[in-house]
């Protein structure tokens, strides 16, 4: 049964963005709080399956498409509630929309011609960065049922800027491995 744990926190992460979507569209005070807790949860099973599989060497072929596929399906859900909410601009979900896959699609360029790409440094970032702003935004949208006093829209323009830099910055990492392995 061990085995299979990293993976079912990979698809935890799939089950879940559905709810997540819809919870993130009650506006609620005391609903906001329990989904940032939520979120946070969400959030660490990511860790937690890289870190099960690597410790107790479970690391999967499937998990290694699984992962990275569950963390798309999370933040691109979650994404697109702060697009329609008028947190996120069109434009900053689209770049991450198209980067998550393309790099999908390089990876099963990569698969069919026999080798596989390994996580990178940039790839990693790229996760923390979008997990940190999901859950940074969840704590604004707290603190404005409070009337704390912030430039909300700014704070969340320039977040979301900086991810869709690393972003992008990732993408092109991806893409110069890709090249190199061919």
């Amino acid at each position: 049964m061990k085995k299979y744990i990293p993976n079912m926190l990979s698809l935890s992460r799939i089950v879940l963005a559905p709810l997540v979507l819809y919870l993130l569209f009650i506006n609620s005070k005391a609903l906001s709080i329990f989904l940032f807790i939520f979120v946070i949860l969400i959030e660490i099973t990511d860790f937690f399956d890289g870190y099960m599989a690597r410790k107790f060497n479970l690391v999967s072929d499937i998990g290694k498409v699984l992962d990275p596929f569950a963390d798309t399906v999370l933040h691109m859900t979650i994404f697109l509630a702060f697009f329609k909410l008028g947190y996120m601009p069109l434009w900053m979900f689209l770049i991450s929309l198209y980067r998550d896959m393309l790099s999908m699609f390089i990876r099963i360029i990569s698969s069919i011609k026999g080798f596989s790409l390994a996580a990178r440094f940039s790839g990693k970032l790229k996760t923390a960065s979008r997990a940190f702003s999901v859950v940074f935004v969840l704590l604004l949208n707290i603190l404005g049922y409070y009337n704390i006093d912030l430039p909300y829209s700014s704070i969340m323009y320039y977040t979301f800027l900086l991810v869709t830099i690393i972003t992008i910055y990732s993408f092109f990492d991806y893409l110069t491995l890709f090249k190199n392995k061919k």
